[in-house]
Formats: C-alpha cells, sequence, structure tokens
C-alpha cells in the first residue's frame, strides 16, 4: 500500500506523517482496524528517515491512534481523532511557546516525580537507571535525555501524564538539543538527573518534587543566560 505525499514542504515531520495517515484514512486506502504498510515503505513515501517515522508513529501509539500487536502496527482511530493530534502538534508554532513549556514542565513533571516516588516499580528504576546510563555515555545525544524523562512519567503510573509529555517531548523545540554541546549544562544536567533518580529510587516523594524543580530551574538558568538561542 502507497502513501500520497501530503501536506507543503515546510510542516513538522511528525505532522506530514499524520497528515499523510488523514488522508490514506479518508480516501480508503487505509481503514480503522486495518494494518499499515511497513515502516520502510511509509519513510520511503514520505521522503522522512526511519527514525523520525517511527517516533510519529510512537506517539501516535501512545496516544491511542494506533494499536501495536505484534509486529504490525494497527489503526484504530479515525481521521477526526488524528487531525486533534495535529492541533496539538501546531501549539509548537505559537509565540510565546517555549515561556508556556516551561510552565508546563514546572507543573506536571515535579508531580510525576512525586508519583514515580510512591509508584515505580524494580522494573521502572532499572528503565531510568539504564537512561542514566546512556546519558552519561553519550550526553550529546538528547534523545536518551527524553528518554529519562519519558521513563519517569511512565513510573509514575498516571498514562494521561505519561502520554502527554511524550507527546510535548516530541513535538515542540527543547532545551535539550539547544544546549547539547555545553559541558557545564551536561554536567549540572547530569548530576540532577542522578538526583532525581536517587529520590525516587529512596522512595522520598519531597526530595524527588525538589530536586525536579532544581533540575527545571537550571534549564531556566540557561534559557535567561542564551536567549538568542530561542529566537524563531
Amino acid at each position: 500500500m502507497q502513501l500520497a505525499r501530503s501536506g507543503s514542504g515546510d510542516q513538522k515531520i511528525p505532522e506530514k506523517v499524520m497528515w499523510a495517515l488523514i488522508d490514506a484514512i479518508e480516501s480508503g486506502q487505509i481503514k480503522v482496524g486495518e494494518e499499515l504498510t511497513s515502516e520502510r515503505d511509509l519513510a520511503e513515501t514520505l521522503g522522512v528517515g526511519r527514525g523520525s517515522l517511527r517516533e510519529c508513529l510512537g506517539i501516535l501509539e501512545f496516544l491511542g491512534a494506533i494499536e501495536n500487536r505484534g509486529y504490525r502496527k494497527v489503526v484504530v482511530r479515525d481521521a477526526d481523532y488524528i487531525r486533534r493530534m495535529i492541533s496539538l502538534v501546531r501549539v509548537s508554532d505559537q509565540e510565546g511557546i517555549q515561556d508556556d513549556f516551561s510552565e508546563f514542565r514546572q507543573v506536571t513533571e515535579a508531580a510525576i516525580a512525586e508519583l514515580a516516588s510512591q509508584r515505580a516499580t524494580e522494573e521502572d528504576l532499572e528503565q531510568l537507571r539504564q537512561a542514566l546510563e546512556a546519558l552519561e555515555a553519550d550526553p550529546l545525544d538528547y534523545q536518551n535525555d527524553v528518554r529519562f524523562h519519558d521513563a519517569l512519567a511512565r513510573a509514575s503510573h498516571n498514562m494521561m501524564l505519561a502520554a502527554t509529555i511524550h507527546l510535548v517531548n516530541a513535538m515542540l523545540g527543547d532545551i535539550r538539543i539547544r544546549f547539547g554541546g555545553h559541558e557545564d549544562y551536561q554536567k549540572k544536567t547530569h548530576a540532577s538527573h542522578c538526583a532525581i533518580y536517587e529520590a525516587v529510587r529512596d522512595r522520598d516523594a519531597v526530595r524527588a518534587r525538589e530536586e525536579m524543580e532544581k533540575h527545571l530551574q537550571i534549564v531556566e538558568e540557561y534559557r535567561g543566560k542564551y536567549p538568542e538561542k530561542f529566537e524563531q
């Protein structure tokens, strides 16, 4: 099955993929409940990398538009549902979104850290530990930072929080990639990630929240120090 190319060349990759899926669903090329074509074919048709495509499909899966059934990915939501996801993608184009993003993280991620300290399983803690190891091994790969925050959100065992954090991390421009080359930023945030992990591991809810608040303060300090990195 081939998907027609859709949208303008300046679309963000996740939005481009979502519009292509909408076109295919509305044209009958893909039906709700039907298996998607392979990632390789989709990526070739859309002209995007398989990693970017996989990230977008993962978002849709996390939000319930796609289900992973063994080695198959099946569309389980209609085109209107995916349109609503695109409305969230477009948030990233709005003026002042970085300030909103910062406030969002301050509210949600502090709560996530607190819940994770109360609810994390041994498997959750292992996922967090592995994310920390990946960050230490390759601090320039911002996806390792995303991996830690996603793992922490899953450890909260609140799927609304986990899904929202996953979506926002994937869709919005973030300080991780902007400050990837700053060694002092890497050192500070890595130490902060470790402190969050240790508080969660120790089941200390108050400390987990405080360490996350300190972590986000580091981010804000660098936003203030290098405002030019946030110019559109």
